[in-house]
C-alpha cells in the first residue's frame, strides 16, 4: 500500500507542472465524491453536499469553505473531461509563458471569483433568489475560464490548430466562450455555471493586466502586490550569473546562456505574434533558460 501511494505521489510531482497536479487533483476528487455519492449512506451524501456551494447566503455561512472545494467537484464524467480538457491544452501556454505561480493563482482566484459574482447575483435577482435551497455549483468552470482569458490577454494572437485542420487565434477563442456565457444567460440551462465564467473571466483579464503593470491594487490578501507601473508582464526567466570565480561553472557555460535582455525580447515576440514565431536560435534558447526554472 505504501508503495502504491508513493508512486502517486511521484507522477503528481513528476516535472513541476502547475497544470499536471491541478488535473491530477481534480480527477483524483471527482474519484471519489462519485463514490461518495453513491454510496446508500445519508452521511457520505452530505459530505459531498457540504463541499458544493449552495445558492443561499443562508446556507452558505455555515459552509464557507464551500467556496474553495466547489471548484475541485464535478457532477459528471462530461463535465470534469470538457474542463480538463481546456486547462490542459491553453493552461499549458499560459503557463510555458508566465509560469506555474500564474497559473494556480489564476485557477484557484478565478474560480472564487466566479463563486462571489454567482452568490450575490443569485440572491439578489429576484428569479434567482427564490429557487430552492438545496440547489447547489461545482465545477472546475470559472477558474478555466480564468486561465482562458489571461491566456488569450497575455497572448493574443498565440495560434492554436485545432483538429490539425483549423487555426485560431487564442484571443478568438476567448472572445467567443465570454460571449456564449453572456448570450446564454438567462435561459435557464446554466444560469449559475454562466455566472461563474463571467467571473472567472473578469478575474482572468483584471489578473494579466496587473502583471503587466497597468492597474496597480493593494496587497491585502496576498494574491496581489503591489507593483511599479510597467509596460511588461512578469518574467517567467530570470537569469543570473554566479559572480565567485572559484564556482564550477565553466566559461563556456556562461557564454551559451541567454542573457534577461534576449529573453524579454523574446518572449515580447511571443505575446506579440505566438510560439510558432520565434526562429530556431530564440526556441533554442527559450529552452536553455527554461531549463533553471
Amino acid at each position: 500500500m505504501g508503495r502504491i501511494f508513493d508512486d502517486i505521489l511521484n507522477s503528481y510531482n513528476k516535472g513541476n507542472n502547475a497544470i499536471r497536479k491541478l488535473i491530477f487533483i481534480n480527477v483524483a476528487v471527482f474519484v471519489v465524491t462519485s463514490i461518495l455519492g453513491n454510496l446508500p449512506f445519508e452521511s457520505t451524501k452530505a459530505i459531498v453536499r457540504g463541499l458544493s456551494l449552495p445558492h443561499l447566503f443562508t446556507d452558505f455561512i455555515y459552509q464557507p469553505w464551500s467556496l474553495f472545494t466547489y471548484i475541485f467537484l464535478h457532477g459528471s464524467i462530461w463535465h470534469i473531461l470538457s474542463n480538463m480538457l481546456f486547462l490542459f491544452y491553453i493552461g499549458n501556454i499560459f503557463r510555458d509563458l508566465a509560469g506555474n505561480k500564474h497559473i494556480n493563482r489564476t485557477f484557484i482566484w478565478g474560480g472564487i471569483a466566479g463563486g462571489i459574482l454567482y452568490l450575490i447575483l443569485f440572491n439578489i435577482l429576484p428569479n434567482y433568489a427564490e429557487m430552492s435551497s438545496s440547489m447547489q455549483m461545482v465545477g472546475a468552470s470559472g477558474g478555466v475560464t480564468a486561465v482562458i482569458v489571461a491566456a488569450a490577454v497575455f497572448t493574443p494572437d498565440y495560434e492554436l490548430r485545432l483538429f490539425g485542420v483549423i487555426t485560431i487565434k487564442l484571443k478568438w477563442i476567448a472572445i467567443v466562450k465570454v460571449l456564449l456565457d453572456l448570450v446564454g444567460f438567462g435561459n435557464g440551462n446554466n444560469d449559475g455555471g454562466q455566472l461563474a465564467h463571467l467571473g472567472g473571466a473578469a478575474f482572468g483579464y483584471l489578473y494579466v493586466k496587473w502583471m503587466q503593470g497597468v492597474i496597480i491594487v493593494p496587497d491585502l490578501i496576498g494574491i496581489f502586490r503591489v507593483k511599479k507601473h510597467s509596460s511588461k508582464p512578469e518574467r517567467k526567466f530570470k537569469v543570473e550569473y554566479n559572480k565567485n570565480p572559484k564556482s564550477g561553472s565553466s566559461p563556456h557555460a556562461k557564454s551559451d546562456a541567454p542573457s534577461q535582455k534576449e529573453i524579454d525580447l523574446i518572449l515580447d515576440k511571443i505575446s506579440k505574434s505566438g510560439y510558432d514565431s520565434l526562429s530556431k536560435r530564440e526556441k533554442e534558447a527559450l529552452f536553455k533558460a527554461s531549463k533553471d526554472l
